[in-house]
C-alpha cells in the first residue's frame, strides 16, 4: 500500500494575535441590562392603559407554582395560573411602579388581570414567554463577562452592595424579588476571582521571600506561572468566542428561505448552505489548511466528482469488453465461416471433434513459423484434414 503523501505534511500554524480577537463592547449591551437591572422588560398598551412587563426570575417561578390553583376542571386551572404569570410579570402601569410592596397588592393585580378577555391574555402571554427566552439566552454568557474590564470596574464599585438592592439598581423593589440567575453568577465569579487574586499575592509575596535564598529556583517558578497565566487567559478567550459565537449566530426556530442564484449556464439553483470563514479564527483556519495543502470542503466536492466519473466509464469499458467477448449462442449460416450442423449429437460431437483438431493445427504451424527450432521439434505435426 502505498503512503499517502498527505500524512507526515508538517501544517503551517497560524497563532491570531490578540488584537484582532477583541469583541465589539456593544455584545454586551442586554446581558449588562439583565445583570444591573435585574430584568428585560418590554412596554405595550392594553385597553388604553400602558404596561411595563418584565422578565421572571427563579424566585417569582417558585412563587407562581406555589400558588397555582389544583382542581378538576382544567380550563380554569389554565386561566388561573395565567392570571398569576402574568400578574408577576407586571412592572408598571401607567407609570406606577408595581414592584414596591407587591405582595400586599398582589390580589388586587390577579383581580385587574383577570378582568381582560382570554384572547389579550393569550397574547401577553406569547409575548412574555419571546421576553423570557431572550432572558434566557444570555445565561451562557455570565461567566466570560465576568473577567471582561469593564465587568471587574464594575464589580468594585458596587462591592459590598448586593446587586439586587435599590441602591444599585435605582428600582425600589428590586431587593423583594432576589437575583436572577445570572446575577447569581456574575456575583460568585467575581468573588472566586477575588479570591484567586488574593492568593496569587500570598504566592508572589512567598516567592520574594525565597528568592533571598534560591534565586535560580524562583525564576523557574516564575516561568512556569507565566505558562499557567497564559494558557488559562488563551483558555477563557477560546471559551468565550465559542460562546459569543453560538450567541451571535443563534436562530428564531424559524427556517430561513434557500436563496435563488443563477448559474453561469443560465439554469436556476437553490443556496442550501454557505460554506464561508466568519470569524478571525475561521480565516487562520482556512488560510493554514491552504498553506499546508490540505485539501477543503471545494477539493473533496470535485474529487468526489471525478471519482464518480472515473467510475462510471470503468463500468462502461467492462459492460463493453462483457458484450464482445460474448460467443453467440446460434450461428448464421449466411456468414463467410458459417455452417449448420444437420443430424443428432455424434454428428455434433464429431464436428466439434474436428474443429478442434483444425484449431490445434492451426497453433502448432503458427508456433512453427514464429520459432526458429521449430523445424528441430521432434513433435509430430497435427494434420486436421481428413
Amino acid at each position: 500500500m502505498e503512503p499517502d503523501p498527505e500524512e507526515g505534511r508538517r501544517r503551517v500554524e497560524i497563532k491570531v494575535p490578540d488584537v484582532y480577537r477583541k469583541v465589539d463592547q456593544g455584545v454586551w449591551a442586554e446581558l449588562e441590562k439583565f445583570l444591573f437591572n435585574g430584568f428585560l422588560h418590554a412596554s405595550s398598551t392594553v385597553q388604553g392603559r400602558t404596561f411595563v412587563f418584565k422578565t421572571l426570575n427563579a424566585n417569582e417561578v417558585r412563587i407562581i407554582e406555589m400558588m397555582r390553583p389544583h382542581g378538576e376542571n382544567a380550563s380554569e386551572v389554565r386561566s388561573s395560573f395565567r392570571t398569576i404569570f402574568i400578574a408577576h410579570s407586571v412592572l408598571m402601569i401607567d407609570g406606577q411602579n408595581v414592584l414596591v410592596d407587591r405582595p400586599r397588592h398582589m390580589i388586587r393585580l390577579m383581580k385587574a388581570v383577570a378582568k381582560l378577555s382570554g384572547p389579550i391574555q393569550d397574547k401577553i402571554v406569547s409575548n412574555l414567554s419571546s421576553l423570557n427566552e431572550r432572558a434566557s439566552r444570555l445565561f451562557p454568557l455570565a461567566e466570560p463577562y465576568s473577567f471582561e474590564s469593564r465587568s471587574r470596574f464594575r464589580w468594585l464599585q458596587m462591592k459590598g452592595t448586593p446587586i439586587h438592592s435599590s441602591a444599585f439598581t435605582g428600582f425600589p423593589g428590586t431587593e423583594d424579588i432576589g437575583m436572577n440567575y445570572c446575577q447569581q453568577v456574575w456575583t460568585a465569579m467575581n468573588n472566586i476571582q477575588d479570591r484567586r487574586d488574593e492568593l496569587e499575592r500570598d504566592w508572589s509575596n512567598a516567592k520574594f521571600i525565597g528568592s533571598c535564598m534560591a534565586g535560580k529556583g524562583i525564576r523557574s517558578i516564575d516561568e512556569k506561572d507565566k505558562m499557567r497565566f497564559e494558557k488559562e487567559r488563551v483558555e477563557r478567550e477560546d471559551a468565550k468566542m465559542k460562546i459569543l459565537y453560538s450567541y451571535l449566530n443563534r436562530t428564531a426556530g424559524i427556517p430561513e428561505p434557500e436563496a435563488t442564484v443563477q448559474l453561469p449556464d443560465g439554469r436556476m439553483a437553490n443556496v442550501s448552505k454557505k460554506f464561508q470563514a466568519e470569524s478571525v479564527d475561521e480565516l487562520a483556519e482556512q488560510l493554514s489548511a491552504s498553506l499546508s495543502g490540505e485539501k477543503d470542503f471545494h477539493d473533496r466536492v470535485i474529487e468526489e466528482k471525478e471519482r464518480g466519473f472515473r467510475e462510471r466509464a470503468a463500468a462502461i469499458e467492462e459492460q463493453k469488453r462483457l458484450f464482445f467477448s460474448r460467443t453467440p449462442a446460434l450461428t448464421d449460416g449466411s456468414r463467410d465461416g458459417g455452417s449448420r450442423v444437420l443430424g443428432g449429437r455424434a454428428e455434433a460431437e464429431a464436428h466439434l471433434r474436428r474443429m478442434q483438431a483444425m484449431r490445434d493445427a492451426h497453433i502448432d504451424r503458427t508456433r512453427q513459423r514464429v520459432s526458429p527450432g521449430a523445424e528441430a521439434s521432434d513433435e509430430p505435426a497435427v494434420d486436421g484434414s481428413e
